[in-house]
């Protein structure tokens, strides 16, 4: 019963995403973001985890539909100086740093010329088989594959005590700069948790940028530490792909957002 639930709520939303394409929509730059690329039956929701097969999908169809993959720090760097950012510019980012990023994800982005940042929790970095190798880091930094923090634990930053958000946002800096040999220049919230306390840090920290959970446009005048994102699921399906590059389901995004927010305050997280 659940699964027909969520199958008819999922049609349900593509219906309207179609829906909503036919209005007008804001100018900008798109982020997208993955987590888990790897073959199905594996472990944890089918939404948590893209299909290698999709995922290569959706790369072909950025190509055939003329979007132009740029790097984050390309897109930070126009923002910063003020330059213009094109409709056609995408970004794609992943969060984690899971093994099957490199297994699988990197070369479909190879294969395309496509960079692509990852932003690492890095306690898991080189201790976890399933999360990426430094070797790995190397590697992919050698073609076109940039490095973000994601804190040391992948904690909600805003639950914590100030000191221990401080450390977590530092101490992965430090981690992550001495593991690539270069400074850091973009940072992401876990679940999206942050409050101005938190946001204070990351800009102590010296980071450019830093991503949301929300979704919308990037245009000039956008705040670089307040980067929105689009997720990739997997249940999406090419067309789901598509609305989502396109803004269509950046309404329900935010609304989902909106509530999880509520919710966790409720909480009191």
């Amino acid at each position: 019963m659940r699964r027909i639930l969520g199958k008819t709520l999922r049609t349900c939303l593509r219906a309207l995403a179609i829906l909503n394409r036919l209005l007008p929509k804001a100018s900008g730059a798109r982020i997208i973001t993955y987590h888990s690329v790897r073959p199905n039956g594996g472990t944890g929701p089918r939404s948590s985890y893209v299909d290698p097969n999709d995922f290569s999908r959706q790369m072909e169809w950025l190509v055939d539909s003329g979007y132009q993959v740029v790097p984050l720090s390309r897109l930070v760097q126009q923002l910063e100086s003020g330059g213009s950012v094109s409709d056609r510019w995408l970004c794609i980012t992943f969060d984690d740093g899971y093994a099957d990023n490199y297994i699988h994800a990197f070369p479909v982005l190879r294969r395309y010329g496509f960079p692509a940042t990852i932003f690492l929790v890095t306690g898991k970095i080189g201790q976890d088989p399933e999360f990426l190798d430094p070797s790995h880091l190397t590697e992919m930094a050698t073609h076109g594959i940039e490095f973000g923090g994601h804190t040391v634990d992948h904690v909600s930053l805003s639950s914590v005590e100030p000191e221990e958000a401080r450390r977590q946002i530092f101490a992965s800096r430090d981690q992550l700069e001495r593991l690539s040999a270069a400074p850091l220049a973009h940072f992401c919230y876990p679940f999206g948790h942050f409050n101005q306390t938190v946001e204070g840090f990351v800009r102590e920290a010296g980071y450019r940028s830093s991503c949301l959970e929300q979704a919308g446009p990037i245009s000039p005048g956008t705040d670089p530490l307040r980067l929105t994102r689009v997720g990739v699921l997997g249940t999406d399906t090419l067309r789901d792909f598509a609305l989502k590059v396109q803004g269509s389901y950046d309404w329900w995004i935010n609304t989902y957002m909106l509530i999880e927010e509520w919710r966790r305050r409720k909480r009191g997280g």
